[in-house]
């Protein structure tokens, strides 16, 4: 090879704290179902890491102690109108007319079920270690160094707050019915008794959160195991000044790095190149 560059391991921390800081991400989404509305809300960031260079064989990039924060929140909106039926005491109004005053009718008192919503927000955060191999690409005028990450699988077990979200519900439930007189506790416990026919349903939510997760992960360039993420890049044309030459010597001189090769020599990220 006729040069060669080389990027300490300082350096390369250096240029990937300014990647980390950059690398968040979020997702949202609703959808309604019968008399239900559930939407959600996601965002993950990343932070910190260590970048440690592993010298050939290995070859790699190990970065360790990312720091991964993030939240999902939720909500669970139902309108009770859409489940209960319209309830009027007496059920039915007695009107007559009446001459010189007009139609009068018996009182009549209609309850109007509300519409109940319960949210929920889950806040996450977890290190993760994360290791990289090399690669060089020619984005055409210029000369990348590419990192590409080893597949991983975080994965998180959220299923547990189904049970949790759907006593809140209950909970909410109760509070907004019960202040009915005589029969807010009785349509309070019988809307109840339907809600907790739907754990199975909303602890399925929950699960699949952990899976947003993931993919809002798999949305950050650094992480995605099917994008390289370019940490270097360089003009192929470079101009060179010859060395131990008097004052007046040979001029600057323009030369094209024609081929470049990238490996870890020393605890360094060595790029060795071949002039044109």
């Amino acid at each position: 090879m006729d040069t060669t560059l080389a990027v300490s391991e300082p350096g390369v921390n250096v240029v990937l704290q300014k990647a980390l800081a950059l690398a968040h991400a979020s997702k949202s989404a609703s959808a309604s179902w019968g008399p239900f509305e559930v939407g959600y809300s996601a965002s993950v960031a990343l932070s910190g890491g260590t970048a440690t260079l592993q010298n050939a064989p290995a070859n790699k990039l190990d970065l360790q102690g990312i720091h991964v924060a993030g939240s999902v929140s939720a909500y669970f909106t139902f309108d009770l109108g859409k489940i209960l039926p319209t309830i009027c005491i007496p059920p039915f109004q007695v009107c007559v007319s009446i001459p010189f005053i007009g139609t009068v009718c018996t009182p009549q008192v209609c309850i109007h079920w509300p519409s109940v919503t319960m949210g929920v927000n889950l806040p996450f955060a977890f290190n993760l270690d994360v290791s990289f191999g090399f690669r060089v690409d020619d984005l055409g005028s210029q000369w990348g160094i590419d990192l590409l990450i080893d597949p991983f699988s975080p994965r998180f077990d959220l299923s547990p707050m189904g049970p949790v979200i759907i006593a809140a519900i209950q909970a909410q439930v109760s509070a907004t019915l019960g202040t009915i007189p005589l029969i807010g506790g009785l349509i309070a416990g019988l809307v109840n008794t339907v809600i907790g026919t739907l754990t199975p349903l909303v602890s399925g939510i929950i699960a699949a959160f952990g899976d947003l997760i993931n993919l809002i992960l798999s949305l950050l360039d650094l992480l995605n195991v099917s994008i390289p993420f370019t940490l270097l890049k360089f003009d192929k044309t470079q101009t060179f000044l010859p060395a131990n030459v008097p004052l007046m010597g040979d001029a600057p001189v323009n030369m094209t790095l024609a081929v470049l090769q990238a490996q870890v020599l020393d605890r360094e990220l060595v790029a060795e190149a071949s002039l044109a």
